[in-house]
């Protein structure tokens, strides 16, 4: 069983959380959960059953929200979830060797773009490479030089992963102020539901530029990304304040109002 999984949500464009940002490396409880009832056939780790029911439930919410009749829901959902198990499975072999190297270095910028450099000299198509030089300089808010390094990541990486690129350009496009360009990457993102970590980050990245102009929807994405975080990732975000975006809503996220 894997003990851990480690996002790299230290990336999140929250505005007006950089300070936090380089503390926000959220693992998953190394313990057992507790067992999960779901339809979902999970023979994997536990935790990933979980990932896959908080999945399971958003892409029902979905099919409601679309007025899908039983058949349409019942194969909208069947075709999402396989692509969920995919990733999920790719997350297990691949990502997260990668993702827990990449966490030893969050605090040392300029080692991560050492071995990046390194490893793309060694290695042109190495998209772990560049993720390391990428995520280097975005630590240090060089977010053209970033923004080039995603883009080489994303054209070398597996096809599971590359909406996570695509994800972190918006981050890029975020500190580059073109907030309209990475709404737009956001949106596309969730229209594709290839890579789960990208799809809640999206949503919770869009939520944010949304809240102000356009509130219902902001509460909207929030509440859907947040579904999709296990509960130690939830706790972490409510820490870095993240319901500070929705403080003078009217009507607010369940998660901010239950604060």
């Amino acid at each position: 069983m894997k003990k851990k999984l480690i996002l790299i949500a230290a990336l999140l464009p929250m505005p007006g959380l950089a300070g936090a940002a380089a503390d926000m490396v959220v693992q998953q409880v190394s313990k057992v959960p507790a067992a999960v009832n779901t339809s979902v056939e999970n023979t994997a780790d536990s935790a990933f059953a979980s990932d896959l029911k908080a999945a399971e439930d958003l892409l029902s919410g979905l099919s409601h929200e679309r007025k899908m009749n039983p058949k349409q829901s019942a194969e909208y959902i069947a075709g999402q979830m396989d692509r969920a198990r995919k990733y999920y499975e790719f997350v297990s072999t691949t990502l997260i060797p990668h993702a827990v190297e990449m966490s030893k270095m969050m605090r040392t910028p300029d080692e991560m773009t050492a071995r990046g450099k390194a490893m793309t000299e060694a290695d042109k198509d190495s998209w772990q490479g560049y993720d390391y030089l990428a995520s280097g300089s975005i630590l240090k808010k060089d977010y053209s030089g970033a923004r080039r390094s995603y883009e080489k990541a994303m054209a070398a990486a597996p096809e599971f992963q590359k909406d996570w690129y695509n994800y972190m350009l918006a981050a890029c496009d975020i500190g580059l102020k073109d907030q309209e360009k990475a709404l737009k990457t956001y949106e596309a993102i969730i229209a594709r539901n290839d890579n789960w970590l990208a799809v809640k980050s999206s949503y919770m990245g869009a939520s944010f530029l949304l809240a102000g102009k356009r509130d219902q929807k902001a509460v909207s994405y929030f509440d859907k990304g947040y579904s999709l975080y296990s509960a130690a990732e939830q706790a972490m975000l409510l820490k870095a304040g993240v319901c500070g975006k929705f403080k003078d809503l009217a009507a607010g996220p369940g998660a901010c109002a239950a604060k």
